[in-house]
């Protein structure tokens, strides 16, 4: 578990350098602080949603001080929300939670719809664990890994699968 986290916080982190970077693209006063604010909502899944009311509040500052369009700059601050959430759910979360599981990154994006499709929100947030547990349990009472070899020293792959051959 300690791992997930790592790699929640990693995800996070990257989450919040992407929002800056695009903040500081359509020229959002406090685009840095604002983009880590929503790294930080990251932590827990999908909840970065909730940094969109503070972006509402400093696109009315920047259309009120620039006299821009509001809607152009929601838009363009929606855009952001789009692109960085495309960049976190297709390259981001598969990619560095499928390294710290150890799980396939089309069985992370196959989990987080069927536990978001079973359990809306919490399924989403609690996909990724429960996935990863299912997974060990799997292997080690269905299919029998880890039984064999319960000494305190390891032994080599070769070992294991010359185990597996003899049987």
């Amino acid at each position: 578990m300690n791992t997930y986290f790592r790699g929640q916080a990693l995800v996070a982190f990257c989450v919040g350098i992407l929002f800056s970077i695009g903040f500081l693209l359509i020229d959002f006063s406090l685009a840095i602080g604002l983009g880590l604010f929503i790294g930080v909502l990251n932590l827990v899944p999908y909840l970065q949603i909730i940094g969109f009311i503070p972006t509402i509040a400093l696109a009315m500052l920047k259309a009120a001080e620039t006299g821009e369009n509001f809607w152009v700059i929601i838009a363009m601050a929606l855009a952001v929300f789009a692109v960085v959430q495309l960049i976190q759910d297709g390259f981001l979360v598969p990619r560095i939670m499928g390294k710290i599981t150890g799980l396939n990154p089309a069985i992370i994006l196959l989990s987080l719809s069927i536990w978001g499709s079973l359990m809306g929100m919490l399924g989403m947030i609690i996909a990724l664990p429960i996935t990863t547990l299912l997974l060990s349990y799997y292997q080690r009472y269905i299919i029998g890994r880890g039984q064999e070899n319960n000494s305190p020293t390891e032994s080599s792959d070769n070992e294991q699968i010359s185990d597996y051959t003899e049987k």
